[in-house]
């Protein structure tokens, strides 16, 4: 009798784990479903050029020292026109810091960039930089990738495009 009122016990106590881990489990999953949107992603930036552009492949260090001003024009002469959404844009900081540097104010400079001649232009959206890329003789854009439409084309970063492994733009 002992035996059995134990094993009756220990099948309410299991019964009642049970419980417990199926409401952590629902609990959870509907914590993950209602954050995860609140969370910042990783986006995939691309640049692009508009889309007769005569570019295929941008070397990062090539964009870095253009963006750090110890370049003014690119590698074969032409001049070197950068688009830019807002640097106070989420979606930009991680790209602006591989492009000007860790702990450089990017507004201060960019308005050095842009004493001697406009060489950076910021717009407010993904579509405005698409259209001013696509007007602009020479100009580049960093733009999201999923805002590129067929007025553009999207340039290569050291051979590699936004979704492959080892991206150089991706931003979070």
């Amino acid at each position: 009798m002992r035996g059995e009122s134990g094993r009756k016990a220990g099948q309410e106590m299991q019964g009642g784990s049970r419980r417990s881990l199926l409401l952590c489990a629902v609990a959870m999953t509907a914590l993950a479903t209602f954050a995860a949107p609140a969370l910042p992603g990783i986006k995939n930036m691309a640049v692009v050029a508009s889309a007769g552009s005569k570019l295929a492949d941008v070397p990062l260090n090539e964009l870095v020292k253009l963006c750090k001003g110890t370049a003014k024009t690119w590698s074969d002469g032409k001049s070197f026109i950068l688009i830019l959404k807002s640097p106070d844009s989420p979606d930009m900081h991680g790209v602006l810091q591989k492009l000007f540097g860790v702990g450089i104010d990017p507004r201060a400079a960019i308005a050095k960039l842009n004493e001697s001649r406009q060489t950076v232009k910021i717009v407010d959206s993904d579509d405005e930089l698409i259209r001013t890329v696509e007007a602009t003789p020479g100009a580049i854009g960093i733009v999201d990738v999923y805002a590129i439409n067929s007025s553009v084309k999207v340039l290569r970063v050291d051979g590699k495009l936004p979704f492959d492994v080892g991206y150089a733009l991706k931003s979070n």
